[in-house]
């Protein structure tokens, strides 16, 4: 499937998120700016000594992070609102069940609920406490969740996730 899959590269990341996360070309054409800009902030926060971490799982770390950014970042092509229904949290063509509520902010990890849905606790759990605001935001989407289970499978020594 991927060309080198021990080092991350932008061809590579093109290739999963059309394969594994499957976003149409009519909203991400694969020529877009969109895709390196995502996976360009993704080898950022996801640069770690390569020693530290096996090559694809490494490349697998940084593409879900970069899938969780390009969510986060991607304006709609003309006539497409594909990334605004993910980034909403309701229902719509794109996301029958409703998209990942990226709008909202992101203060805490649900411990309860309550009053039929209607009220909820958060808290900080302890292997949350050392969470940025930027790294809880990535507990919004399942590839921004991989991401992190990624880095903690790692330890603190990746990006202070314990």
């Amino acid at each position: 499937m991927f060309v080198t899959p021990n080092t991350p590269n932008v061809t590579d990341f093109t290739t999963f998120i059309e394969t594994s996360v499957q976003i149409p070309t009519a909203a991400l054409p694969t020529n877009s700016p969109w895709i390196g800009y995502a996976f360009n902030q993704a080898m950022a926060i996801a640069n770690v000594p390569a020693p530290l971490v096996p090559g694809i799982i490494y490349t697998l770390a940084v593409y879900n992070a970069g899938t969780h950014i390009l969510f986060l970042i991607t304006p709609d092509q003309t006539g497409q609102t594909y990334f605004a229904d993910a980034r909403s949290n309701l229902a719509s063509t794109n996301f029958p069940q409703g998209g990942f509520s990226l709008n909202l902010p992101q203060v805490g990890t649900v411990t309860s609920t309550f009053d039929q849905g209607t009220g909820t606790t958060l808290t900080t759990p302890e292997w949350a406490k050392g969470l940025t605001i930027g790294q809880l935001g990535f507990m919004q989407t399942v590839w921004g969740r991989e991401f992190l289970a990624y880095q903690q499978a790692y330890g603190p020594n990746i990006v202070g996730v314990t």
